[in-house]
């Protein structure tokens, strides 16, 4: 039985794909219950959009992994960007109140 080393990529691919969602997942968590705990409501709101953000990003390109095809998607490419501006806006909104 050989492999190729295309099919190599495309399995460190998924790994890479599934440590990054869970790390997502991880702090999205992390993120909610903390805000769940201190009774900050928007800030539970963006736990719960980083989770939901991570998985339809998981989900996309599992689903181009698995038909063999280019990952690439530039509009998942700037989720993390997304992140980070809900979290200084987070932070923002928690020290000005």
């Amino acid at each position: 039985m050989s492999v190729n080393n295309k099919e190599l990529a495309i399995q460190r691919t998924k790994f890479a794909n599934q440590r990054t969602y869970l790390a997502y997942m991880r702090t999205g968590f992390g993120i909610a219950a903390i805000a769940g705990n201190f009774k900050k409501t928007w800030i539970m709101l963006f736990g719960l959009v980083m989770i939901i953000g991570s998985t339809i990003q998981y989900i996309l390109v599992n689903q181009s992994l698995q038909a063999k095809n280019d990952p690439k998607n530039y509009k998942l490419d700037g989720l993390p960007l997304i992140y980070v501006v809900l979290s200084l806006g987070a932070l923002y909104l928690q020290y000005k109140k």
